[in-house]
């Protein structure tokens, strides 16, 4: 498999990112603008702190809609954030996502017990220096030394995550076809049989029949693997997953693989020829070369940097100003957050693998860049690119229209009851001398389902947020959310 993906690697190469990516549409700019307003809003509205942006398009500058095949077949009177997030607390995907994506982390992660170990049990802190390890000899922690954008140089290209209801990558994207579940999709061909009739064929008829095959086939015949080992092997792999009816969830993939290999290989241009069995001609064409480096990325053993935490509940509890009271679910820190887009893509033009969900839902995908654009916590329509311009005292002016002050969850997180938290405020939130809010345009790679049969590799695809959060500018760090999203 190495010397085959050391040839396959030749015919890779680069491309630039648009700048226009990061330039929201007028809707885009109108919706931030309502979502600021109805924010600082008097008297306080809780539930601005669950207010999302709509993900879009940038290329388009249409609203994007990822992954609408996954509601296919589910019940239409609950939304698809609800079923996805049910489903996604499901004994059987948290034991598939530890077996699948925490052990290649951590071998010693403790998959099938009674109660399952999330990351963040074992890796509580939230330091952009965790991240940054290894990519940023020296992180900025000064806004001052934050470029305000950033686009990464890495490779990044869009690729399908080669759900396994479908075979992984035995699914044969050329034809296009979406089956009714698993059992029909596994079931749709059957190796070696079938190589074992077209070797009857002629060469020619070969060559163009293998050219549309899956990438799994497409790998055994390369290798002369005429028992077609790892097509079976990626078919079997949804047994192990599937329920009472049959059915594997169809969120299980290959996304894990696809994101970092994004960011780590570089993207496939043109087809290449490689010789297979009985004097046939196996194509690889882009798209198959991707899967390869997917599952390869999926299934190897590899060191990354971690941070941030997992959120298991279904029913998050607040405080009465709408911020999240558990810090398991409380998300990465936006000072975090900021500071990650800042170093390792502002200045190190590196990427990172982003779950750009809050909840227990995971979706993963490679950050291609960002814009920050700072504005006046008391006067928010007041907005500069120089943080110092727009920054507010962190004074009784204004703690008098903070909604973070009853109860008091600025500054450092403490245990305890509302009444002890009054009385060590100054513990708190001492630290605390100037505020300023910060509209954060972040684009990413999204999956592209199926992929584009034929020589080139196709468009990527991606997808813009716009997050709303403020800071809390210190000596060095800065702590708190706008949003809980």
């Amino acid at each position: 498999m190495k010397f085959l993906f050391g040839f396959l690697l030749l015919w890779f190469s680069r491309e630039s990112f648009s700048r226009g990516l990061f330039e929201l549409t007028p809707s885009e700019k109108k919706e931030t603008e309502e979502r600021i307003e109805y924010f600082y809003s008097w008297p306080i509205k809780p539930g601005a702190m669950d207010s999302q942006a709509v993900k879009t398009d940038p290329v388009l500058g249409k609203p994007l809609n990822p992954h609408l095949e996954l509601f296919a077949r589910r019940d239409a009177s609950l939304s698809p954030l609800l079923q996805q997030a049910g489903l996604k607390t499901s004994t059987k995907y948290l034991n598939w996502y530890c077996e699948k994506v925490l052990r290649k982390i951590s071998p010693d992660f403790p998959c099938g017990k009674k109660k399952l170990r999330a990351w963040g049990n074992v890796l509580r802190d939230d330091k952009v220096a965790d991240l940054a390890e290894t990519w940023v000899e020296e992180i900025a922690y000064s806004l001052d030394e934050i470029p305000v954008e950033g686009e990464s140089d890495r490779p990044l290209w869009s690729d399908d995550y080669w759900a396994m209801e479908r075979g992984l990558t035995s699914y044969r994207y050329s034809e296009g076809q979406w089956f009714n579940g698993y059992t029909e999709a596994i079931g749709s061909f059957s190796q070696p049989e079938e190589w074992v009739s077209l070797k009857r064929r002629g060469l020619e008829k070969m060559n163009v029949t293998i050219s549309r095959w899956s990438p799994s086939e497409k790998y055994d015949l390369t290798i002369e693997d005429i028992q077609f080992s790892l097509t079976n092997e990626q078919k079997r792999e949804g047994k192990y997953y599937e329920n009472e009816e049959g059915e594997v969830e169809p969120w299980m993939g290959l996304c894990h693989g696809w994101a970092p290999a994004s960011i780590m290989v570089p993207k496939p241009q043109r087809p290449v020829e490689l010789p297979g069995p009985e004097g046939s001609t196996v194509i690889w064409n882009p798209n198959d070369i991707k899967a390869m480096v997917t599952l390869a990325w999926a299934n190897g053993e590899w060191e990354s940097n971690f941070i941030g935490r997992r959120c298991e509940q279904k029913k998050l509890k607040t405080f009465p100003n709408g911020r999240i009271s558990s810090q398991d679910c409380f998300d990465t820190n936006p000072a975090t957050f900021h500071l990650a887009l800042g170093n390792l893509i502002g200045k190190a033009n590196a990427s990172f693998v982003m779950d750009k969900a809050y909840d227990y839902q995971v979706w993963n995908q490679p950050l291609v860049g960002y814009r920050f654009e700072y504005f006046n916590p008391l006067n928010p329509r007041t907005k500069s690119r120089n943080w110092e311009e727009v920054a507010v005292d962190y004074d009784k002016e204004f703690k008098k229209k903070d909604r973070f002050q009853s109860p008091l969850t600025r500054g450092k997180f403490m245990e305890g009851s509302n009444t002890e938290r009054v009385l060590r405020s100054s513990l708190q939130d001492g630290h605390i001398a100037k505020i300023v809010g910060v509209i954060a345009t972040v684009v990413y790679l999204v999956e592209t389902t199926p992929p584009e049969f034929g020589p080139t590799a196709g468009e990527d695809q991606y997808g813009r947020d716009t997050y709303l959060y403020d800071l809390e500018i210190a000596k060095e760090f800065g702590d708190t959310h706008l949003e809980n999203n």
